[in-house]
């Protein structure tokens, strides 16, 4: 599957903000496509892991906090959903 506006957008953003890290983004989309409450589009449910020493000390609720403030209102606004897997490299790889 190509990638959309959207997902260019969103890798755009963690490749800027969190360079050297590791991330996968996947449109889970298609898997909505039959509910009532989706909305339109081909860009509407996104997963994303992100791996960053940027999340040491950060609490689960603030790492999220943290990474939707970078994202903004450009990708928030235009999505129906985020799942997100924010993590920190494991100390053993430091």
């Amino acid at each position: 599957m190509n990638k959309g506006e959207i997902e260019l957008i969103i890798e755009k953003k963690i490749r800027k903000n969190f360079p050297n890290s590791n991330f996968s983004i996947k449109n889970t989309s298609i898997k909505h496509k039959k509910h009532k409450q989706n909305i339109s589009g081909e860009e509407t449910h996104f997963l994303i892991y992100l791996e960053s020493y940027k999340f040491f000390n950060l609490s689960k609720l603030e790492r999220q906090k943290y990474f939707i403030n970078i994202l903004g209102n450009e990708i928030i606004n235009k999505v129906h959903s985020i799942s997100l897997k924010l993590t920190t490299p494991n100390k053993k790889n430091i």
